[in-house]
């Protein structure tokens, strides 16, 4: 398998993973999200296999701007980077490589035959608004700056958890990053989903091997609780600049759901002494 397959199938995880988000039919957005799931796999699968080879890889990758307009527009936005994979992968022999052309050969035929969908994407207008509400001035920009700078953020730790799957042996180690990893895959589509409704859903920026590359897993970990404890104080700030019961609730939610992470990283921290 090529070296800038794993960047491919990165770029293909996310334009179909955001391109879930932006779908006015939830359910076919369900799909997509579903997709990228897959394709989410497929990158960990790649992974696996150039660490054990002992080759290097990167999850740096091209910037994203995502250019649709219509749901049909935005399944082809999705099919041509899975034709792009499907043309770095070699089919000689190598059962992952097989089953991987497999599941993209069935995917690529479910977008193409939704490349007909005309129904208008929102995702991009910039509304500003979500179902209806409409938010106070100091409210919207502190709401808007916590979405970018969260979405971010979870993103990030998404790239930092999985790549240190790849550097520990300690199956509980193993298991606390995978939790962690799922925490943070809700909160991302929890904010994204949020941003596609305001009409500015954007794929985050680029995570840099400086960032997910730490050199000490221990110290890695120290500050990942502290930054934990800071989105904690950053979503109370948010619950209480913003008017809506619903939206208090929510951002109270995820507040305290920090504290998994918190108790899980600290676990972590003991194991490795």
């Amino acid at each position: 398998m090529q070296k800038r397959l794993f960047t491919t199938i990165h770029e293909g995880w996310l334009k179909l993973l955001f391109s879930s988000f932006a779908m006015e039919d939830r359910e076919w957005g369900e799909t997509l999200y579903d997709y990228s799931e897959i394709l989410y796999r497929h990158l960990r699968f790649v992974e696996d296999m150039y660490v054990k080879r002992n080759i290097e890889y990167s999850w740096e990758r091209p910037g994203i701007q995502l250019s649709f307009t219509t749901e049909g527009e935005a399944a082809r936005f999705c099919e041509e980077v899975l034709e792009r994979i499907e043309a770095q992968l070699s089919d000689n022999g190598d059962p992952l490589a097989a089953r991987m052309l497999h599941d993209l050969g069935y995917i690529r035929g479910v977008l193409q035959a939704n490349f007909g969908r005309t129904t208008k994407v929102s995702a991009f207008d910039k509304s500003m608004t979500i179902d209806g509400v409409e938010f106070k001035q100091e409210a919207l920009a502190a709401l808007m700056l916590f979405l970018f700078e969260e979405s971010y953020k979870e993103y990030e730790l998404i790239v930092i958890y999985s790549y240190a799957q790849t550097q520990v042996e300690d199956k509980r180690l193993h298991e606390i990053f995978q939790i962690l990893i799922d925490e943070s895959k809700f909160h991302l589509k929890s904010f994204a989903r949020m941003m596609a409704k305001m009409g500015i859903l954007a794929v985050p920026r680029m995570v840099t091997s400086e960032i997910y590359r730490f050199e000490s897993l221990k110290k890695f970990l120290e500050d990942g609780i502290e930054e934990e404890k800071g989105a904690k104080e950053q979503c109370r700030a948010l619950a209480e600049a913003v008017d809506e019961e619903s939206f208090q609730k929510f951002f109270t939610f995820i507040n305290f759901q920090e504290d998994y992470h918190i108790t899980l990283m600290e676990e972590a921290l003991e194991r490795i002494g």
